[in-house]
Order: structure tokens, then sequence, then C-alpha cells
């Protein structure tokens, strides 16, 4: 496509309107300043001032400003209310029963291997031997089919062979 005269003439005329309307825009005086260039002080009180007096700004003593209130910083500070809790959600009753201690689960004992020279077992994704430990228990033995482990708290029992799922179990 071809430009003709009269695009050119309109383009010019719009890039010299656009750099007029920045000029104007970016050397006037900014809002709240007076023609000489200076800010104009805030009223401080509302009570009019004589006429032909000057406007004053307030003068701030800063021993007269009141102190913000100390912080704690070894402890969380406590609110009066919750700012994020729904006010229009029912108060939920306060439980303040002791939960029952729970009982650890049995490892898995998934894979045992046996032999005569050495005796392995795969228990909860570790493999382990005898005189390991697995969280407070310890393993005693490795037989054919189930590892005998013993802890303080539930003292010797026998974690028999599970099969992994596939219905065979390797001996």
């Amino acid at each position: 496509m071809k430009l003709d005269k009269r695009h050119l003439v309109a383009a010019l005329a719009l890039l010299v309107g656009s750099i007029i309307y920045n000029v104007w825009v970016f050397t006037r005086p900014p809002a709240g300043a007076s023609a000489a260039g200076t800010p104009i002080a805030p009223i401080a009180d509302t009570a009019a001032p004589a006429a032909g007096a000057p406007v004053v700004a307030a003068q701030l003593n800063p021993s007269q400003v009141t102190p913000l209130p100390e912080v704690e910083l070894d402890r969380l500070p406590e609110w009066r209310r919750n700012p994020f809790a729904n006010p229009r959600a029912p108060e939920a009753a306060v439980v303040t029963a002791a939960p029952a201690p729970i009982q650890e689960a049995d490892p898995v004992v998934a894979t045992i291997l046996y032999s005569t020279d050495r005796r392995l077992a795969m228990v909860d994704g570790r493999i382990v031997r005898v005189g390991d430990r697995l969280g407070d228990a310890t393993i005693i033995d490795i037989v054919p089919d189930a590892v005998i482990v013993e802890s303080p708290a539930r003292g010797r029992r026998s974690l028999s062979l599970r099969p992994t799922g596939t219905g065979v179990v390797a001996r």
C-alpha cells in the first residue's frame, strides 16, 4: 500500500500534537504548588487567619509525640480477635480430652534371603541383617519365613513374611 501526501501530513500533525502535549504535561508545576514554585503549607487549625496574615504551618515538637508500645520479640502477640475468622460461622466446641496413645504399626517384611552364610531381610523397604535396629526394636534373628525383633516397649515378637501382592511368595 502506497501512502499519499494526505497520510503523511496527518501523521506529522499527530506527532507534533503529541510532542506539544507531553511538553505541556511534564513541564507544568505539580499539583499543590504555588506559582512561585514553593509548596503550599497545610493549614494547622480550622480557625481562619486574620486578614492579611501569612499562613504558617504548625511546628511539631518530637517530645510531645506519644511513643509506640514496646514489642516483645520472645512470644507471639495476643490479638483481641482473629482477623481471619468468619464472624458468621458458628463457634466450634472445644474438646480438651487427651488423645489416646497411637500404637506403632508393625514393620512389613517383604523379602527374606536365608542361606548358610548370610541372612538378610527387606523390612519397610530397607535391607536389614541381624543386629540392625528398626526404630526402637532390634533384630534378634532372621529365619526362613519371619524376622524376630525385640523392643523395650513391646518385648520379643515375630514379624512373618507377607506376600507383595502378586500372590507368589518366594521362599
